[in-house]
């Protein structure tokens, strides 16, 4: 329900973005992590509008932002408010062919970053009526 509304009011930023039907999406999200691939799908707008639209809603204190490093199984590393807050290493687990798990550490340097949003539960009462 909050994140319906949020998607309302600031859909109204973003011009002929309806969001009759989209309900079960948006309630799928995870709150918490709120990717922009996401928010391109639920708008059918594209990815300079989806993140038009988050950093929107980070300006209004609606949405905080944040940065994942992914490992190269796909497995998410770390994640903090900002990039300074990672840890400069990783683990992650790795299976040879012959079945022998390995740990393999990795810095975050060398890792792909992704932004993420989550949804500032302080802010929903501030501006939803």
């Amino acid at each position: 329900m909050l994140l319906e509304k949020l998607f309302g009011s600031i859909s109204e930023f973003i011009p002929g973005t309806p969001l009759s039907g989209k309900e079960a999406a948006i309630s799928a999200l995870n709150p918490d992590k709120i990717y922009v691939e996401n928010v391109r799908a639920i708008l059918g707008v594209t990815h300079s509008q989806a993140v038009r639209f988050c950093e929107t809603a980070v300006r209004q204190g609606i949405f905080s932002r944040g940065t994942e490093v992914q490992c190269p199984d796909g497995t998410i590393g770390a994640f903090a408010d900002d990039v300074a807050h990672l840890p400069e290493v990783v683990s992650y687990w790795s299976q040879d062919t012959e079945g022998h798990v390995e740990e393999i550490r990795i810095a975050t340097a060398n890792l792909p970053h992704i932004t993420f949003y989550k949804l500032n539960d302080e802010s929903a009462t501030r501006l939803y009526r």
